[in-house]
């Protein structure tokens, strides 16, 4: 049986807003004049502790990664408990898919403290037979080796999965693999020399019919 691995921010969860909002204190607090939206295209490809190094080494701000953490942290916690909302259609996606039989697993940048309560509150933890953290693993979706851990959680080969993600970098990653990686678009990335969608709605009727996901989407 084929099986289906997610990233989570921008690909599961509509998320990556709340980080703005978490960058944009960081820096108001430190007297930081910079564009949060323009900078965010750096760090989204970091961890949320290699981002928080980041600010401190170049800015030299008065405040250190730990500062960084807890501030961070009054936003984060209560945003991904009480209001951070699915991407459109994703929960729809992993109920059916996980009801076709397929193994279901998670590699995210975001600890599992986060991640875990939102994912309890949309009623999709359960479905999951595997999450990997890099932030908790203290590795990074640039190396293989979390990849390499969330199909031996699943018990499954890279061929026959299925990765969808929003980050380039994490797609070239599972590429490396063998694992079939599916961009999900957003504003800054079109993904026109990949295979990729816009939502998971799209994918709802090729999945109900039994149809192989990487040959039936543009």
């Amino acid at each position: 049986m084929d099986a289906i691995l997610f990233d989570v921010d921008g690909t599961i969860l509509d998320s990556l807003g709340v980080w703005n909002e978490v960058v944009q204190a960081i820096y108001d607090a430190n007297q930081i004049d910079s564009n949060v939206e323009e900078d965010m295209k750096r760090y989204h490809s970091l961890k949320a502790s290699e981002a928080f190094a980041w600010i401190h080494a170049h800015w030299h701000t008065k405040m250190d990664e730990k500062d960084m953490e807890e501030l961070a942290d009054t936003i984060l916690e209560r945003a991904y408990t009480k209001t951070i909302q699915p991407m459109p259609g994703a929960v729809e996606f992993i109920k059916l898919a996980k009801k076709k039989g397929y193994r279901l697993g998670v590699v995210t940048s975001s600890p599992l403290r986060l991640v875990k309560p939102c994912f309890q509150r949309l009623g999709i933890f359960e479905d999951f037979d595997g999450i990997e953290s890099a932030e908790d693993l203290g590795l990074s979706k640039r190396n293989p080796e979390i990849f390499e851990r969330a199909l031996k959680a699943l018990h499954v080969r890279a061929k026959g999965t299925y990765y969808f993600e929003d980050s380039r970098y994490a797609l070239d990653t599972a590429d490396s693999l063998g694992i079939v990686g599916i961009g999900v678009r957003s504003k800054g990335e079109k993904y026109p020399d990949r295979v990729a969608i816009d939502d998971f709605f799209e994918l709802l009727p090729l999945l109900q019919s039994n149809k192989s996901l990487i040959s039936s989407i543009k």
